[in-house]
C-alpha cells in the first residue's frame, strides 16, 4: 500500500511503524525525521522514512520497503530553504535568487553572484545530505568521471578536475560548456535534450573535445550513462585519446 505512495500522514507513518502518533511527532520536532508542515497537518515522505528508520536500525515494513530492501537509501530531497528554515543560516535565504526564483537545484545558480548562500558547496551539510550522498560513487571510478544534469555539473572526481584543468571544488554548479569545447557543445546539447525526451538512438560513446586551460583542445572518448538516482542525471566517463 504505502510503497506507492509518496508521502504519509503521521497517522499513517505511526501505524505503519507500530507506534504511537506522538512518537511521530517528536521525530518530527526533534528534527530526526524531516516532514513538511502544512496548516497544522505534517506529511512525511517515504523515502525519508526508510532513511530515518534504517539509520536506527529499526525493521523497515515490507508496506514501505517493496523490492527495494537491500537497495541504496537517501534522505529526501528538501529545499534549501526549507532545510535551513529556522537555523542561523536560513537568514540568507530571503535575499537569495535561488529562494526567489524557486530552483530546484540550489547550487545551479552557484556561479551567479546572486546566490546569497555564503558558505562552500563542499562545506555545506545540505549538499552533503540531499546530493552528494547520491553521487559520491563517482569518486570510486578509476577513469576521469562527473555526473550531470541539464548541462550543470553535480559533482566529478579529482581526475575529471585534472583532465580539465580546474580545481576540484569549482565544479559543483558550473556548466559542462565551461569545460567542453565549443566544437563538442552543440552535439552535447542535442545529445542531452533528445536523451530527455526519450530518444532511443542517442549514443552511449562517441569522441568528444574538451577544453584545457594549458592544453587547449582535448580529445576524449566518452561512455554516458543515464541515471535513477539521481532522476534525469547522466554519468559520463572519459578516457583521453592517444
Amino acid at each position: 500500500m504505502a510503497q506507492n505512495k509518496k508521502t504519509l500522514s503521521v497517522t499513517q507513518a505511526a501505524k505503519l511503524c507500530g507506534v504511537g502518533r506522538t512518537t511521530v511527532g517528536y521525530w518530527i520536532r526533534s528534527r530526526k525525521l524531516r516532514a513538511t508542515r502544512t496548516g497544522r497537518n505534517y506529511t512525511i515522505p517515504v523515502e525519508e522514512l526508510i532513511f530515518f528508520l534504517r539509520a536506527n536500525r529499526q525493521e523497515i515494513p515490507r508496506e514501505l520497503a517493496g523490492e527495494n530492501t537491500f537497495g541504496p537509501c537517501f534522505r529526501a530531497v528538501q529545499k534549501c530553504w526549507d532545510y535551513w528554515k529556522g537555523q542561523p543560516h536560513g537568514d540568507h535565504c530571503p535575499d537569495c535568487t535561488v529562494l526567489k526564483k524557486q530552483l530546484e537545484v540550489c547550487f545551479s545558480a552557484r556561479h551567479s553572484n546572486l546566490i546569497g548562500c555564503p558558505e562552500d558547496c563542499r562545506e555545506c551539510l545540505h549538499y552533503h545530505e540531499t546530493y552528494l550522498a547520491r553521487i559520491q560513487f563517482v569518486h570510486q571510478i578509476n577513469m576521469p568521471a562527473v555526473i550531470y544534469r541539464d548541462l550543470a555539473i553535480w559533482g566529478a572526481n579529482p581526475m575529471w578536475a585534472g583532465l580539465c584543468g580546474v580545481d576540484e571544488s569549482s565544479l559543483i554548479g558550473m556548466g559542462m560548456e565551461n569545460v567542453v569545447h565549443a566544437e563538442s557543445l552543440e552535439n552535447l546539447i542535442a545529445d542531452s535534450r533528445n536523451r530527455s525526451l526519450g530518444a532511443s538512438d542517442v549514443p552511449l560513446s562517441y569522441q568528444l573535445f574538451l577544453k584545457h586551460p594549458d592544453e587547449g583542445k582535448i580529445e576524449v572518448r566518452t561512455w554516458v550513462f543515464p541515471l535513477n538516482e539521481p532522476p534525469d542525471t547522466l554519468l559520463m566517463i572519459a578516457e583521453k585519446e592517444g
